[in-house]
Order: structure tokens, then sequence, then C-alpha cells
């Protein structure tokens, strides 16, 4: 995982965490708060066995939603605006990959999501984006208005065609 030096901040002080991570990192983490949170919900139904897939399903249904955004080019920019009201101030990290984008963090208290048993207060909840083009990570620069988060990034470099083509000769 390489991070930005900079973090971006927000007009009224709160910071934006940016890193380039690979997909596969991405997937990894993601699926490794939910195991921690499919345990800590199996170990609350007394750790009974034959749930497995239950509290699984039930831990990734807390922790992991698609990112809801709008999207547009801008010249050679792909820009996207997502409500980013989910997450509890200065907790906002957004991990960008040529393809996929995660944005994660603690959830607003006000803002409940699901629980059965303690949770740890630690656990971060990811709004996830897959993209339908490359994009250059180290391009990647946010702002937040208020509760509203604008992710810009520039579209990743394409060979001609006439290049493509006598690569592949």
């Amino acid at each position: 995982m390489t991070t930005k030096g900079n973090e971006k901040r927000a007009t009224k002080g709160e910071k934006v965490k940016l890193a380039i991570t690979d997909a596969n990192e991405q997937m990894r983490r993601v699926q490794e708060a939910v195991a921690h949170r499919a345990y800590a919900i199996f170990e609350s139904r007394g750790s009974g066995s034959w749930h497995e897939l239950q509290d699984w399903g039930q831990a990734e249904n807390e922790l992991v939603r698609p990112l809801n955004c709008g999207r547009t080019t801008v010249g050679d920019r792909l820009w996207i605006g997502t409500d980013a009201g989910t997450f509890e101030r200065g907790t906002i990290e957004i991990w960008v990959a040529p393809r996929k984008i995660t944005i994660c963090g603690k959830p607003r208290a006000d803002k409940d999501v699901q629980r059965i048993g303690p949770r740890s207060g630690k656990e971060r909840i990811f709004r996830v984006l897959d993209l339908c083009l490359d994009v250059d990570p180290s391009s990647a620069t946010a702002k937040l208005h208020g509760p509203s988060l604008e992710i810009l990034v520039r579209k990743a470099q394409t060979k001609p065609r006439e290049e493509a083509r006598a690569a592949a000769a």
C-alpha cells in the first residue's frame, strides 16, 4: 500500500486520507473486517455451531455495501460524488486502485447499523465502487463539502490502437 504524503483537508478541518491500494489488498482488508465481525456474532450466539454462513452474511450486510454515487467524466478525469454522512467525521479513508475505489471509516453513531451482540467500536464500514475503466490512482484527489464527498481521478493513459496492434503482433 502506498499512502499519499499529504492528507486532503476539508474546509472545516476534516481529513480525507487517500491511499493507493491494489484491488486484492482492498478485498483482503474488507474480508478481514467481515471475518472479525462474523466471529463477534458467533460469540454473541453462545458460540453455537451450524450458523457460520448466517453469521458471515450478517457481518457482510452490516459492514459492506456498494457505493451509491454520481459519476461523470470531465475531460480526462472521472468525477465521483457521494454522501459521506454515513461516516464519523475524521475517520474517512479512500483506497484507490486502477479499477476499484473503496471508502471506509467508522459509522456515525446516529446512523445505527444492524447490531447483534457487543461491538468493539473499532469496526469500520466499507462502500465499494468497481470501475468500468482504468484510472491513475496517483492522481486521485478528494474534497469534503459538508456531508458530500467528491473524488476526482485521472483516467489511465491508453495506448493508441496502432501501438496496441503492433505490440500484439
